[in-house]
């Protein structure tokens, strides 16, 4: 499954529990995420904070975790998904 899919996979998850899509800088952190990219490297692509983007990644893997009932971080998200 490559990047795309899995975002609109974890979208569609998302999206059924909580009513709400993924906004674009929760799906930059995702794949940010699966390509293995730094907080910095989110954080130039959006021009936020980095502060900001790492709020923002910790409130989505809470989310995350409740959507697919485990505890999910930026270690174990794969293969969660």
């Amino acid at each position: 499954m490559d990047s795309p899919e899995i975002l609109q996979f974890v979208d569609k998850a998302v999206c059924a529990k909580t009513g709400k899509h993924l906004n674009n800088l929760q799906r930059g952190i995702l794949a940010g995420i699966l390509k293995r990219q730094r907080y910095a490297d989110v954080t130039e692509t959006y021009d936020y904070s980095s502060q900001h983007v790492k709020n923002a990644c910790h409130e989505l893997l809470q989310m995350l975790s409740e959507v697919f009932g485990e505890q999910v971080k930026k270690s174990n998200l794969e293969s969660v998904l």
